[in-house]
This record gives structure tokens, sequence and C-alpha cells, in this order.
């Protein structure tokens, strides 16, 4: 675990970086909004660089830069690191998929569902690692486990499979506009 974090470059999401953040964020909210016109369709997919790094500062986690290792790091009380896992979506639908690579190890996974009209960003920290996201079943004969086995990349709906079902509520919502993060759970 330590040498995984060795190889990790962290940053803390400070103000200006967040500002940052912020400031793309709309530039991809207009660039979605402009594609749709043209297409008719679907826009683009919400980019996790984003939504990580909202997450990361909503929640005071370090992001990895790094390609490998995990989105994000915590320290627990004992100052041994978390690995943290973000997934995010913008899709207004409950069955919308997050996908998994085929090797994802992590101690615990975060989802970040963005509410684009209101620009607001609803995180939730599952509770779940990815030994545990391994027996969640992706269809009727195959777990996430089996299906990363098989070297796939297992898809389903963090929504419809683990948020509704265990009736969890946000840990933090970011309020993209105010820069704002209000915790409902501990009001």
């Amino acid at each position: 675990m330590q040498e995984k974090i060795e190889k990790m470059e962290l940053v803390k999401v400070d103000s200006q970086r967040i500002k940052t953040v912020i400031d793309t964020y709309f530039h991809w909210k207009q660039l979605d909004a402009e594609i749709k016109t043209l297409s008719g369709t679907r826009g683009i997919n919400f980019p996790s660089e984003i939504s990580e790094y909202m997450a990361a500062y909503a929640l005071d986690f370090f992001v990895n830069k790094n390609s490998s290792g995990g989105d994000a790091v915590d320290y627990d009380d004992k100052g041994k690191p978390i690995i943290i896992e973000i997934k995010g979506c913008s899709a207004d639908e409950d069955s919308a998929p997050n996908s998994f690579s085929p090797s994802e190890h992590f101690d615990e996974l975060v989802f970040a569902r963005l509410d684009k009209y209101n620009d607001l960003l609803k995180i939730y920290r599952l509770g779940i690692n990815s030994t545990e996201l391994g027996k969640i079943k992706v269809n009727s004969k195959q777990t996430v486990e089996d299906q990363q086995k098989e070297g796939r990349r297992p898809r389903f709906s963090i929504q419809e499979k683990i948020i509704v079902p265990n009736n969890l509520q946000p840990d933090a919502i970011f309020n993209i506009r105010d820069k704002t993060i209000e915790r409902p759970k501990n009001l």
C-alpha cells in the first residue's frame, strides 16, 4: 500500500484550484449544450477530472494526478492512507450506468451525481471497497468480479444497485455556483 501511495502525485484542492475546476465545469456545460443542439441527442459525458476534483474538495481528500492507484486519497485517524475511487454521473435517469476497469482496487467508493440544472454535485461515500464491489450482480449470471476476471469493464447503475436499495443520502452537496458545501448527514 505504501509503495502505491509513493507513486501517486497527490494534490490538495485549494481555493485557486477549485476556481479553475469550476470555470472548466461551466465551459463543459456550455459545450455540452451546444453539442446537444447539433446532434439533437446526448451531449458530452461529465468529465471525471471535474467530478473528482469537486468531490475531493467537498470531502477534503487529496486528488491523485497520476493515472494509476485510485482517484484520491484520504487518511484514517491513525494516518493510514485510504485509496478512494470516485465515479461521477450527470444523467437524470437512475439507470445510467457507471463502468469499472478490470483491475480496479480501492478502499472506498465515492459517487458524485451532478444535478446540472441546479449546478449541484451530490456526493455519496458508499462504504464499499473493491472486494465488496466485486460481489454486485451486473446481470442475471455475472457479478462485477466475474466480468473483471474476463478482462471486461463491468457496467451497472450505482444509483440503482447501491444508493436506492440502501436509502443512502449524500454526505456532501457541493453548490458549484456558490462554492459552498452542505453536509446533510451532519445537520
